[in-house]
């Protein structure tokens, strides 16, 4: 009988419970044995590794200077540590459902809360429920469980909730694991009422898709400028948006399945 790896040793004493893998540089926050939640190099904390990450933080194509974002789903904190990095005057709002996720922070090198940062445990369904109209400029969607996106976080109610919470240019972006033509038939109802549109990506390396709800948008200035304003924000972020951005598509029609 072989000797476990390190990995099913930490496996097995988590008892079900986030942990984290050192692995060389690489430190992982994982809740099973299928999949990377998330992922941080420890001599570069702050850095963006995953592609999904980077092309989240396309919401600069279309809110350039946020003074609220608000993240759902904390993990091991890659964007919370960007935005907190490159974003001196913005404030961050991140909600996180479980208590054991937040309890690892300090492995992840995320910044104690202080005036510009504020950690909730919260189940985020029920707190933008509560929001009043227009308190962030950038809602990021990335809750996710073992199995994959938090379904609570996928219903007509929650995402009519945060677009409502946004202000009047704010944007929000959602990290998924399917197009955003697939959402539910009562959020394309909300939308055609509206001048909401949706631009949505799939990065090259992974399954996920983002989506960027933003307002008022003429498609075709925006598709000449798109590549310009994803030149100059590499220039100055080297987040790769000048590679994702020609795969930009605008959801003109969504499912009918449920």
């Amino acid at each position: 009988m072989t000797n476990p790896s390190p990995f099913e040793v930490l496996l097995r004493k988590s008892g079900g419970k986030p942990f984290v893998f050192d692995n060389d540089d690489m430190r992982t926050l994982h809740f099973d044995h299928q999949y990377i939640q998330s992922a941080m190099s420890i001599s570069a904390p702050d850095k963006l590794l995953l592609s999904y990450t980077r092309a989240m933080m396309g919401f600069l194509l279309f809110q350039a200077a946020p003074k609220h974002i608000l993240m759902v789903g904390l993990g091991g904190g890659s964007l919370v540590k960007y935005c907190y990095r490159h974003f001196p005057s913005t404030r961050i709002t991140v909600l996180e459902l479980h208590a054991e996720v937040i309890a690892l922070r300090d492995h992840f090198m995320i910044p104690a809360d202080d005036q510009r940062l504020k950690i909730i445990q919260a189940d985020a369904a029920v707190y933008m429920r509560d929001q009043q109209e227009g308190i962030a400029d950038v809602i990021m969607l990335d809750g996710f469980s073992a199995d994959g996106p938090a379904s609570e976080l996928g219903t007509s109610d929650f995402y009519q909730a945060c677009l409502r919470s946004l202000a009047p240019q704010g944007v929000l972006v959602s990290n998924s694991w399917d197009r955003p033509t697939s959402m539910v038939p009562a959020i394309a109802d909300a939308l055609q009422e509206t001048d909401w549109r949706i631009w949505w990506c799939r990065t090259d390396d992974s399954y996920n898709y983002i989506a960027f709800f933003v307002k008022g948008n003429d498609v075709g200035v925006f598709r000449s400028m798109l590549f310009n304003r994803a030149q100059k924000l590499d220039q100055r972020f080297d987040l790769q948006l000048a590679k994702l951005t020609p795969s930009f598509q605008l959801v003109n029609h969504f499912s009918t399945e449920t």
